[in-house]
């Protein structure tokens, strides 16, 4: 699903492209390569249609919620070949990489709650949708997180690490180890969590817990327990756009050298 800039639904190729481009601008700095193409076909019928953030820049501190499309939908335009990447993506400390791909798509126009123009993907022949962010990455995440807690407290996160498991189709279980220190004592705190990714290739951080190792890191993991409370239910985006109408099936999960998702669409 893509919110469009303007008011109005594109009639033409151009339009549809720039109205792609520009509401993604608000949320993102792009590169001055890249950005949305559609070419080829008779519109509303296009050949191909490509959005590459590839190199873009998260510009807003929290990702925008999903709109939510009300009223009417009208049958809007059908895509060929279709493709979203962005390899990497900047998201405040960490890169994420995605990629769709996908053949017959169906795209309706949709208006939402404030009468803003989207485009929402209603179905396709086939697709593949993967994301993947690298375990230095998840732990350069997981330090600004720590680190934002632990600093309201008064204490110093100087080493990181982070492991994962895969728990189940679409569940993977995190154990961080931290390394603390509060005025002249250093200790160890231990951090457990669960991310759960759900159809719109979203992970969700839940059944956060912390807990440290002898007299400072106990110390410590109380002190920074309650406001590691706040980041439960935190939503880490591993894709650009939501997935809209479609259902994802095959979804697998590979936690070597950090997460990869992967997930198959379509008839």
């Amino acid at each position: 699903m893509f919110p469009l800039a303007g008011k109005d639904f594109p009639t033409t190729s151009d339009e549809l492209a720039a109205a792609i481009q520009d509401k993604l601008e608000e949320v993102f700095t792009l590169p001055k390569k890249g950005g949305v193409t559609a070419d080829g076909g008779k519109f509303p019928a296009v050949k191909r249609l490509k959005v590459d953030l590839s190199g873009a820049t998260v510009s807003a501190t929290e990702p925008p919620p999903t709109p939510q499309p009300t009223g009417k939908r009208q049958p809007g335009v059908t895509v060929e070949d279709f493709e979203v990447v962005g390899k990497p993506v900047q998201y405040e400390t960490s890169k994420v990489n995605f990629g769709l791909t996908a053949s017959g798509v169906r795209l309706d126009y949709a208006k939402d709650k404030k009468g803003n123009p989207l485009l929402v993907l209603a179905g396709a022949d086939e697709g593949e949708a993967e994301a993947k962010i690298g375990k230095a990455d998840i732990e350069s995440l997981a330090m600004a997180v720590a680190g934002a807690a632990a600093k309201q407290q008064g204490v110093t996160v100087q080493d990181l690490s982070v492991n994962l498991t895969s728990e189940g189709d679409r569940s993977v279980a995190a154990e961080v180890r931290v390394k603390a220190k509060k005025l002249m004592m250093s200790g160890v705190i231990h951090v457990r969590g669960k991310l759960d990714v759900d159809d719109e290739l979203n992970a969700t951080v839940s059944d956060l817990s912390c807990k440290g190792d002898g007299v400072v890191g106990s110390m410590a993991a109380g002190l920074i327990q309650g406001k590691l409370q706040e980041y439960n239910g935190r939503r880490i985006p591993l894709m650009a756009f939501s997935l809209g109408d479609v259902s994802l099936r095959d979804l697998k999960i590979d936690t070597k050298g950090g997460l990869h998702v992967t997930a198959k669409f379509g008839k």
